[in-house]
């Protein structure tokens, strides 16, 4: 075994491998290395991608392999400098492994560490594929191990397969990779009897795909704030434009204008605009009584009535 592999084997297990429960048995599973930098990668090739699976576990298992798009919590560590230039467009399927599952069993000889002795790796390949039309900047691909016991093989009752961590592979494309958006307009339509709804307008004006979700400060007209009310964070295209639904209760509002601050973050920036909305007696009109049903569920209801008398006549 290589020197460098054993190495990383080291760092691995070097704070995860010492918390293995007393009370109950445990079986890591863990990968190394967990993070695969590939450095820059052209638009239309395929790379050859390696790691290893690796336990402490005598018993042998099964290891299955999922990916998913990269998690912007990342980019918290030491590769915070690159999340301006972060693309979130959808990398999952860029990946083909050549074996999975992959089957870990105990190995002829045994590597020790200050911590545990590792009794099995396996080499794990992977293809990544970069598509021709993939957008400039970096991308990052997550490979989480799945293992399960094999049946009838654990002499352990009760055990527990852990995984310890995931692989992140991450890699440039090259080109201007400018994360950027406006919101271009912000309106408000009833969405329920005691809802209104707020669309924001926002456009991606940057080149990457971002997430991003709308949040939305409402204030009386003099000044007060009154609520917060937000969208779901959702994926933008460049060049895309997305409507965010946030939804405003109207319990508790008075006639008359109110002021609406509308930001849009997607991370790395934020979009602002500001509104106007007005709660009218038409509006408020709208909104059902305590104890009183809305007019469709009440015709809702004659018809159910005229139908069960039908069938009874007849």
């Amino acid at each position: 075994m290589k020197f460098c592999v054993y190495f990383a084997f080291f760092i691995l297990f070097f704070s995860c491998l010492s918390l293995k429960s007393v009370a109950q048995p445990q079986l890591f599973v863990g990968v190394s290395p967990s993070i695969i930098n590939l450095g820059e990668l052209e638009r239309g090739t395929t790379n050859l991608v390696k790691f290893y699976v690796v336990t402490v576990s005598e018993e042998p298992f099964l290891v299955y392999l999922n990916v998913e798009n990269g998690k912007l919590d990342f980019f918290d560590s030491n590769y915070n400098n690159l999340i301006v230039n972060y693309s979130e467009e959808d990398t999952a399927s860029w990946i083909k492994f050549l074996n999975n599952p992959v089957e870990l069993k105990p190995q002829n000889e045994s590597l020790k560490t200050d911590y545990e002795t590792i009794k099995s790796w396996r080499e794990v390949d992977l293809l990544l594929e970069v598509p021709k039309n993939a957008e400039p900047g970096y991308h990052l691909i997550k490979v989480k191990p799945n293992p399960s016991e094999i049946s009838g093989t654990s002499g352990r009752v009760g055990a527990n397969v852990v995984a310890i961590t995931s692989v992140n592979i991450i890699f440039n494309v090259s080109g201007e990779a400018k994360r950027d958006g406006i919101i271009l307009d912000a309106t408000a339509e009833r969405y329920k009897t005691n809802e209104l709804e707020l669309n924001t307008y926002f456009q991606n004006i940057g080149t990457t795909t971002i997430t991003a979700k709308a949040v939305q400060n409402i204030y009386d007209k003099n000044g007060n704030f009154i609520k917060t009310i937000a969208s779901p964070r959702e994926a933008v295209k460049p060049k895309e434009i997305k409507i965010f639904n946030s939804s405003l209760p109207l319990d508790g509002l008075s006639l008359g204008d109110y002021n609406v601050l509308n930001t849009v973050s997607y991370t790395t920036d934020s979009a602002y605009k500001n509104s106007t909305i007005s709660i009218t007696s038409e509006i408020l009109a709208m909104q059902p009584k305590a104890g009183e049903l809305p007019f469709w569920l009440f015709i809702f209801i004659i018809v159910i009535i005229a139908l069960m008398i039908y069938r009874w006549v007849h």
